[in-house]
């Protein structure tokens, strides 16, 4: 069964250090050591950063100083060690602040030479430092991972001011990854908006047609909840081509729009109804009915999938207040048990365990339901490596899902983990998930396991791709110590060896389409198997261990896409 997710709000600790305004120049309690009124230049880096948002972190930077300076004047005996000041000579800049994640990229803007005597960070330093009223420590907010050690140590020199970087454990983390790129266009070129597979086709988060995709995916929900596959998969196809169509459909171009695959004649007469009328009767109608009301809001509930729904509705259930009532489940409130999943030696009742999954889905539905931002994701994803690194030292991770294809929010936390080392890493993240998983839990991290799996090898010949990698999937929420809000949220950890660490973070990257076109792409055309455990070649086994995600590319005989081209699905 499908399993439906969760949100949250982030929020940072407000802190303001104080000096005598009148007596001597003191050293502030903070990592940096500030000679009084001295400012640190910023340099901000346009490229790959929007205008808008170039705007607004001039404009933090400006307001500051206007703030701080009234408080100066007025005579107040609290002005904030924060002094910062904009400048474009990128020469005399203290601190680089930029949205590019590779040398390579910024090398196109910035001299290394002269880059690499700076504080090179990403765009959140400036607003968390802002935000906090303190210049914080650099080491956490690292741009470009060739600059690393070079942010560091001038951290140390830089206009007087003295930076700290953070421990070993709190630099291990994200992985620097082809999702930090930018969009290569003559890469984009290759692809072809009319190709059979998604996955040669490029799909943005959204596309010049998305009202009328989000019509067509009424139709194609209905199908699926009804338990119509055929149907259901015909119309996702449908909707992945007009994803990755590159014009707005009109009357007067429609005849090129039969020429792409995948749109038969009923589809067709459906997109020139909805250019006609802004709507598609079937899909309306669809909206309108009672039973499709119900199972939708149904399969809504974590471990609630189509087939459940509509076995629930045939018990004469209607709505979640009655599935409450039917469950026995009083909202808010979850007393289910399932912290013993990580008994190595507990044996699953998977019927038993699908119903205590429902019932917590059911239990703690408004805050599932609720939509996760990215910054929040981030949190999440820091906050469990550093919990790891208490255990296992040298492991890295990659946030998948809708977040690295671009979403703004996410239903859930999908994060992928392996080891740094190729030798010996699948032995020593072999078991860590179990180990994880408990100490989140001890931590006040973990309330609920859903779903926990060991490590099965990959197998050409195996059709059900579940359990070949160590995963568990969870509920996560913020201990009452945390300053965040204390929302429940679905997060799942995928453990991978560092041979098949790649095509696990291809395989979770998604979506669904881009997913199931990959495996087609690499049966009927590569007589491959792909899955997110790896990639074997079928007459004869032989296993690919991509070292990078292009390699995965490069492994299937196909271009590079970018993560955000990659929402195939509505």
């Amino acid at each position: 069964m499908p399993f439906k997710r969760p949100l949250s709000s982030h929020t940072s600790d407000d802190s303001e250090s104080a000096s005598s305004h009148d007596g001597p120049s003191k050293r502030l309690s903070s990592p940096w050591n500030i000679e009084r009124d001295k400012a640190v230049l910023v340099y901000i880096l346009r490229a790959k950063i929007h205008p808008e948002t170039m705007s607004e972190l001039a404009m933090l930077v400006e307001n500051y100083k206007i703030e701080r300076v009234n408080k100066s004047h007025q005579g107040s005996s609290v002005v904030s060690e924060l002094n910062l000041e904009l400048t474009t000579d990128v020469e005399k800049a203290d601190v680089i602040v930029t949205a590019t994640n590779m040398r390579q990229r910024l090398e196109r803007h910035i001299n290394w030479r002269i880059a690499k005597t700076k504080a090179i960070v990403t765009p959140l330093w400036l607003q968390d430092s802002v935000k906090s009223g303190r210049l914080l420590p650099c080491g956490s907010y690292v741009a470009v991972r060739d600059s690393e050690d070079e942010t560091s140590r001038n951290q140390d020199t830089s206009s007087g001011n003295s930076f700290y970087s953070p421990s070993g454990a709190e630099k291990e983390g994200s992985w620097q990854t082809e999702q930090d790129e930018l969009i290569d266009a003559a890469e984009v070129e290759l692809l072809s908006h009319n190709a059979k597979y998604s996955c040669l086709r490029p799909s943005p988060l959204v596309c010049p047609n998305q009202s009328l995709v989000k019509e067509i995916d009424i139709i194609r929900r209905g199908r699926n909840i009804e338990g119509e596959e055929r149907s259901m998969v015909s119309y996702s196809r449908a909707i992945s081509v007009i994803k990755a169509y590159p014009r707005v459909i009109t009357e007067h171009n429609i005849q090129d729009i039969r020429k792409l695959p995948f749109l038969g004649e009923k589809i067709l007469s459906m997109i020139e109804e909805f250019l006609k009328t802004g709507r598609i009767t079937e899909a309306q109608t669809m909206l309108a009915d009672p039973r499709f009301q119900s199972l939708s809001t149904f399969i809504t509930i974590h471990g609630i999938g189509p087939y459940t729904a509509r076995r629930l509705y045939g018990l004469g259930l209607r709505t979640l207040e009655e599935l409450e009532r039917y469950y026995e489940v009083k909202p808010g409130v979850s007393d289910e048990e399932t912290m013993s999943l990580l008994d190595a030696d507990a044996s699953a009742n998977t019927e038993a365990a699908a119903e205590q999954s429902i019932k917590i889905g059911l239990a703690l539905r408004h805050d599932l339901s609720q939509t996760i931002p990215r910054e929040e994701v981030e949190d999440i994803n820091r906050t469990i490596m550093r919990e790891l690194s208490h255990i296992q030292k040298g492991c890295k991770s990659v946030i998948a899902g809708g977040y690295r294809r671009g979403k703004s929010q996410s239903s859930d936390v999908d994060i992928v983990v392996t080891h740094t080392d190729w030798n010996l890493g699948s032995q020593k993240v072999k078991g860590l998930c179990r180990k994880l998983v408990q100490r989140l839990h001890e931590q006040g991290f973990v309330t609920h396991v859903m779903h926990l799996s060991g490590f099965h090898e990959h197998n050409v010949l195996r059709t059900h791709h579940w359990d070949s990698l160590e995963k568990a999937l969870t509920v996560f929420v913020w201990p009452h110590n945390s300053s965040q809000r204390r929302v429940y949220r679905r997060v799942d950890l995928i453990f991978a060896a560092p041979e098949v660490f790649w095509t696990a973070v291809v395989g979770w990257t998604g979506s669904t389409m881009f997913e199931r076109d990959l495996r087609l792409w690499a049966k009927q055309q590569k007589g491959m198997k792909f899955d997110s455990s790896g990639i074997s070649r079928r007459h004869d086994s032989k296993l690919y261990h991509p070292r990078t995600e292009r390699d995965v590319f490069k492994v299937l005989g196909l271009i590079y896409i970018h993560p955000t081209l990659r929402n195939a699905d509505a």
